[in-house]
């Protein structure tokens, strides 16, 4: 192991996490740090980030998946990027170990201020069968298995004699009704009925989604009134919803409710709630019982001053003690703030305390459509859904990104998207060959 600073004198900043927060706070210490005879080093296991709040479009094929992603190199000029898994952090020390990624190679590096941004993982609770039957959507990955699992469903169900079966096959169960999970359900469902034209056994109302929230509505962050339409919008579409109700278990082919209900389905889709990267636990950094990092009002984790953390994994509160979502958003602009922080802190300046006022929250329904809330004023329906995608295209980083998106878009409005698999779901839960195997419901 080596370790490596340009110049003695230099004072590094590293960066754990390539994500949102991590990726815009790198960006913006390029322009912070004019001056100052500072280095960043940005570390991540991956040498892009997904563009999470256009994940699902991408999974239904509306949009080209590699236009989602966004390149940290080309996002970042002046930063250095090394993509590789984090092994330790020594507060003492001021160090980081790291093994670059695909090689044995490891090296350790000092820093003078770090920088945790590691993101989170989906929650899975410990509810039977859900690690071994249960899906996620929290990357690229994810997003591409779903419409794997759609069109092997449809071609299973097509083949399929037997009625309760296919019925089986054709239902999809979502669990969650927050954002995520509203936008899995509408364009999910949209996507498998278009699909299902194409065979010639099945017919659009085969398909179908039910959508179940713990809760009495959907959308709790959002006002009332708004998570109302949500709910009307879906229900029109088809989707059915199962409020103040959870799943208790998840079979191969079944979903069981906590109230009795037995809902038949291959495709089981966890949405609901997300905890902290699982690499926290091995670095010695204050956490909540939850596992998420505690931090000052200026981004400071709590008792180390050279170490900070933005975006969902740390604990982060607004002027009312409130903790701040987590959302692409916020670590956007915790990234942001920090950078500046960081610049006033290099130039002997004290940090001042992180308030961010968001101007609003989208969701995206399915059928073009959604709902919003947008610095007071509430929009539903269609201008909301062309809201939704006016904002997300504007954010997109670069230019020549904005134009891909688009034109994929453009491209959806007139032309029916090719129904294929692409192969990314080989090792996704129970497989065709299980299923092949498995007795028809019942």
């Amino acid at each position: 192991m080596a370790d490596h600073r340009s110049e003695p004198t230099q004072r590094r900043i590293i960066i754990l996490g390539g994500g949102f927060g991590g990726a815009y706070c790198a960006q913006a210490l390029e322009k912070n740090l004019r001056g100052l005879h500072a280095e960043v080093l940005l570390i991540d296991r991956h040498n892009f980030f997904a563009f999470d709040p256009l994940l699902v479009e991408a999974g239904c094929g509306i949009l080209e998946p590699r236009h989602v992603l966004v390149s940290l190199r080309r996002f970042l000029s002046s930063t250095v990027f090394r993509m590789a898994e984090v092994l330790a952090v020594d507060t003492e020390q001021c160090q980081v170990t790291y093994r670059v990624s695909g090689s044995d190679w490891t090296e350790t590096v000092g820093y003078d201020h770090l920088v945790v941004s590691l993101g989170s993982i989906t929650q899975l609770p410990p509810v039977p069968g859900l690690k071994d039957y249960g899906f996620t959507l929290k990357h690229l990955a994810d997003a591409m298995a779903l419409r794997d699992r759609a069109i092997q469903m449809l071609e299973l169900a097509e083949a399929t004699p037997q009625a309760p079966r296919r019925r089986a096959l054709l239902h999809f169960v979502v669990v969650g009704g927050s954002f995520t999970g509203v936008e899995v359900a509408g364009q999910f469902l949209m996507f498998f009925r278009q699909a299902s034209q194409w065979y010639p056994s099945l017919r659009p109302e085969d398909c179908a989604v039910t959508l179940i929230q713990r809760s009495d509505r959907l959308l709790p962050p959002l006002d009332a009134d708004l998570a109302a339409h949500a709910a009307d919008h879906l229900q029109r579409l088809g989707v059915q919803l199962r409020l103040q109700t959870s799943a208790v278990e998840v079979g191969a082919h079944y979903v069981q409710l906590d109230k009795g209900e037995r809902l038949e389905s291959y495709t089981v889709i966890w949405c609901a709630g997300i905890a902290p990267n699982p690499l926290l636990q091995d670095l010695p950094f204050p956490r909540n019982q939850q596992g998420y990092l505690l931090c000052e009002s200026d981004l400071r984790v709590q008792g180390l001053d050279n170490v900070w953390a933005i975006g969902d994994c740390a604990v982060n509160r607004d002027t009312e003690g409130q903790v701040y979502p987590a959302t692409a958003q916020h670590a956007v602009r915790q990234g942001a703030h920090l950078a500046r922080n960081l610049a006033r802190v290099l130039r002997g300046q004290p940090a001042q305390p992180c308030h961010i006022r968001s101007p609003g929250q989208l969701a995206a329904l399915g059928h073009y459509a959604g709902v919003a809330k947008i610095k007071g004023f509430k929009f539903a329906g269609f201008p909301a859904w062309f809201l939704w995608r006016s904002v997300y295209l504007m954010k997109m980083p670069g230019w020549t990104q904005k134009l891909r998106v688009a034109l994929d878009w453009s491209i959806e409005l007139f032309f029916t998207p090719s129904f294929v698999q692409l192969d990314v779901s080989r090792l996704t839960p129970s497989q065709p060959e299980a299923l092949d195997s498995e007795a028809p419901p019942v």
